[in-house]
C-alpha cells in the first residue's frame, strides 16, 4: 500500500478542508458559565437544577453564592436576530480591540454609544454585553482547585443583567480610598490602577436579585466586595491575567475565525513582564511609602499564591 507524503499537498492546508470540530464536555471547559436557572430542569449529568438558583455549568448546581476574583472584563458589542426556533443568529460583532473606530464583523464602524448606534438602523439593534471572567473559590475564600488547578468561571451579562454587573464595576473603579499598590505612583498609575486593579482587589460575592422590567419581576445577578485580597495576591491575579488573555480571547473575541492551528495554550508570564508593585521604588525615593490600615478581623485580608498551582 502506498503512503501519502503530506509534504506533497501543504499548499492544501491553507484551503481549510472540512474539520469537525468535538464537543467539550461542560466539565472539560476551560472558562465554566455561571447563570441563574430559570425553571426546573435535569442537566447532563441528572441533577436537577432549580428556579433561581445559582448554577455553574459543570462543576456546581444549585447555589446561593458564587465567590470569585475577578480576572478578565470585556465590553463587547453584539448584534443579533431571533430565529423561528428561538435561536439567536450572530449578525454583527466587535470585540472593541484596539483603538477607535470599532469596527463590527460586517466591516461598518461602531457607533460611540447607544446614541449613534440607534441613529444607525442596521445597528440600532446592537447591544452592548459584559463578560467577566474569575478564579472560582470555595465557601472559605480559598481557590476552588480540580486535579491541583484552580477553575476559571464567567458571566456573560446582558439585557436586565447587564446593569448590576456595569455599576458594580463602575462604583469599584472610582474609588480613590484605596492605598496605591502600584510604585511610583503617578497620575498615570492612579488611572491604571481605578480601572484594571480595582476589581481584582476583592473577593466578589454573587447572588441573585429580583428586578422589575415590562414583562415582570426577572432574575439577575447581584454583586458585592467581600474580603479584601492582599497586595501578592492581587499581583498573582494580574499575572494570571495576562497568561489567560489568549484563552479569553479565543472564547469570547467571535470575530476570530476558528480553523486553522494557532496556539492559545496558557504560557507563563516572563519575569521581565510581570507585575512588580515595588518596581522603581528606589529611583522614586521622594514617594513616601503610605501606611496601611491596621486590620480588623473581620476586615482582615485574603492571602494565597498561585505559584503551587498550575493554571
Amino acid at each position: 500500500m502506498s503512503k501519502i507524503d503530506m509534504s506533497d499537498y501543504s499548499e492544501l492546508v491553507d484551503e481549510g478542508g472540512y474539520n469537525v470540530k468535538t464537543p467539550v464536555a461542560p466539565e472539560d471547559e476551560y472558562f465554566h458559565a455561571i447563570y441563574i436557572s430559570g425553571q426546573q430542569r435535569t442537566n447532563h449529568i441528572g441533577e436537577t437544577e432549580m428556579p433561581g438558583k445559582l448554577q455553574i455549568r459543570g462543576l456546581k448546581s444549585n447555589l446561593d453564592v458564587v465567590n470569585m476574583i475577578i480576572v478578565n472584563v470585556k465590553n463587547v458589542l453584539v448584534k443579533t436576530t431571533r430565529t423561528k426556533d428561538n435561536r439567536d443568529n450572530l449578525d454583527c460583532f466587535s470585540y472593541q480591540s484596539g483603538e477607535l473606530p470599532w469596527k463590527g464583523t460586517t466591516g461598518r464602524i461602531c457607533g460611540k454609544n447607544a446614541t449613534e448606534r440607534a441613529a444607525e438602523p442596521y445597528c440600532a439593534p446592537c447591544r452592548s454585553q459584559l463578560i467577566v471572567t474569575g478564579i472560582y473559590l470555595d465557601e472559605n475564600e480559598k481557590p476552588f482547585l480540580v486535579e491541583k488547578k484552580p477553575v476559571f468561571v464567567f458571566i456573560r451579562a446582558k439585557g436586565v443583567k447587564y446593569g448590576n454587573l456595569a455599576n458594580y464595576l463602575s462604583d469599584l473603579a472610582k474609588r480613590d480610598d484605596l492605598a496605591p499598590l502600584i510604585t511610583p505612583v503617578t497620575e498615570q498609575s492612579k488611572q491604571f490602577e481605578k480601572a484594571q486593579v480595582n476589581n481584582k482587589r476583592f473577593v466578589t460575592k454573587i447572588t441573585v436579585g429580583k428586578q422589575s422590567t415590562n414583562f415582570g419581576l426577572k432574575d439577575v445577578f447581584e454583586f458585592n466586595a467581600s474580603s479584601p485580597l492582599g497586595a501578592e495576591a492581587v499581583k498573582n491575579v494580574l499575572n494570571k491575567t495576562k497568561e489567560s488573555m489568549e484563552k479569553f480571547k479565543e472564547k469570547f473575541d467571535w470575530s476570530r475565525g476558528k480553523a486553522g492551528s494557532a496556539d492559545y495554550s496558557t504560557k507563563p508570564v516572563e519575569k521581565s513582564q510581570q507585575f512588580d508593585f515595588n518596581e522603581g521604588k528606589e529611583e522614586a525615593a521622594h514617594v513616601k511609602e503610605i501606611e496601611k490600615p491596621k486590620e480588623s478581623n473581620a476586615e482582615k485580608s485574603v492571602e494565597f499564591s498561585f505559584e503551587d498551582v498550575k493554571f
